[in-house]
């Protein structure tokens, strides 16, 4: 059987991750489900693509701002002990949510301020989730558990908002909030039968004032040709998928005229895609996640955003979904993986960190832009602006597609230099 499940079998044998990944697969689900009841409670209160956007450049703004700084602590404190920290401070934040919506008074204004707050939070979070799990996973399956774990996690960023549609539809938003504070509870249930491995030697500070380590990171990426080209890739293809997540209420109320249902059967579809991407990147590991995969991937994705802009029918939409279900989820996953295996240990959540600076801000920069736009333009124009540009780019990343792989081409890292996706 292990052979037959390939990495993922590698992976599930070691008992702790195991543990993790109920709770990790679980806490990521409940995170989305929240992500997408904020965003259908705004475009509820405002009918604005204007707020939709202002509302996720709120909490991109505070992942922007604080996440060098959260990548500089997580080299220098125990990781899992920030993450638990900020994780308990998520939970009372999404509790508030809950309360507030439930009791009638979740206005836009405490909405966006709730927005920032949880973007400052997991500023914090996702630095060192980055790095935490070679104190739990054994080293001689720890690469196999990269893939698996990049798989499930990125799996979740469809299915999570495709759960939350439906359950939106049924049960309204304050359901919607308290399926991730029971989420939480779950989550450290979980973690707490966790045992740290014999022979788990965390880093050593780096010596360097904060101010160093971030410009280090910084450094590391620009110097690896590889890593910096596909981090452009992600970055512009980050861009239009925060967008297209955030701007969905629009696009299935405006241009699809199917309100919620279509909403959900939208996020459904994508979900499925990314639900067989997922199963099939996790089967082979980090062999199927090289730099060319991720170019053609890149593309696909491009191109099904753009044939999601210029349908108007929900049937043609919910089938150009899946396609980018499955394409985002590759492309973000084969990008992760190669990004992961190419960071050590000791500068992970400096590195990461900048990454995730970098996505957000990506995210948050064409949200508003194209949230903006669509006010004056509709929402197609800026959309389909942001593919022609999305296209440019890959045509150049292709043009030096030998170099970039011929970047990657390197000796392994030790499989304690190997880490994991961020949790939620």
């Amino acid at each position: 059987m292990a052979g037959w499940l390939g990495g993922i079998g590698d992976a599930l044998a070691d008992r702790n991750f195991r543990i993790y990944s109920v709770a990790s697969i679980l806490s990521w689900l409940s995170f989305f489900i929240q992500m997408v009841a904020m965003s259908w409670t705004t475009w509820e209160l405002t009918h604005s693509t204007a707020w939709l956007a202002i509302i996720a450049a709120l909490d991109i703004a505070a992942n922007v701002i604080f996440a060098p700084l959260g990548g500089a602590l997580a080299d220098r404190f125990d990781r899992f002990r920030m993450v638990l920290i900020a994780y308990a401070a998520a939970w009372v934040h999404v509790l508030a949510l809950t309360i507030l919506a439930y009791a009638g008074a979740l206005t836009i204004a405490p909405l966006a301020a709730l927005s920032f707050l949880h973007g400052l939070i997991h500023a914090f979070s996702v630095p060192a989730a980055f790095g935490m799990m070679p104190r739990f996973i054994g080293r001689e399956r720890l690469s196999s558990a990269i893939a698996v774990s990049s798989a499930y996690t990125q799996f979740a960023i469809f299915a999570g908002p495709a759960i939350a549609g439906w359950i939106i539809l049924h049960y309204g938003v304050v359901a919607a909030y308290a399926t991730n504070v029971v989420g939480y509870l779950v989550y450290f249930a979980s973690v707490a039968f966790l045992r740290t491995p014999e022979g788990f030697v965390r880093p050593a500070p780096s010596g360097r004032s904060i101010v160093g380590d971030i410009a280090d990171g910084m450094r590391y990426i620009a110097g690896h040709r590889g890593i910096s080209a596909l981090l452009l890739l992600m970055l512009m293809g980050d861009a239009m998928s925060t967008a297209v997540y955030q701007m969905l209420p629009a696009i299935a109320d405006k241009m699809l005229g199917s309100g919620v249902q279509g909403m959900s059967s939208l996020l459904s579809a994508a979900g499925l895609g990314a639900t067989f991407s997922a199963l099939w990147l996790a089967h082979g590991g980090t062999a199927r996640a090289t730099s060319n995969f991720v170019l053609w991937a890149f593309l696909a994705f491009t191109l099904a955003v753009g044939a999601l802009m210029l349908t108007e029918h929900i049937v043609i939409a919910v089938a150009v979904m899946v396609a980018y279900g499955f394409a985002g989820e590759a492309r973000r996953t084969g990008t992760v993986s190669l990004l992961q295996t190419s960071v050590s240990d000791a500068h992970r959540g400096r590195v990461m960190s900048t990454q995730f600076m970098l996505q957000r801000l990506a995210g948050g920069v064409g949200t508003v832009l194209i949230g903006s736009a669509a006010e004056q333009n509709g929402l197609r124009t800026p959309m389909l602006t942001a593919v022609a540009l999305a296209f440019a780019g890959w045509c150049v990343a292709f043009a030096n597609r030998n170099g970039i792989a011929s970047a990657f081409r390197q000796p392994k890292l030790m499989p304690a230099d190997l880490s994991f996706s961020p949790e939620p």
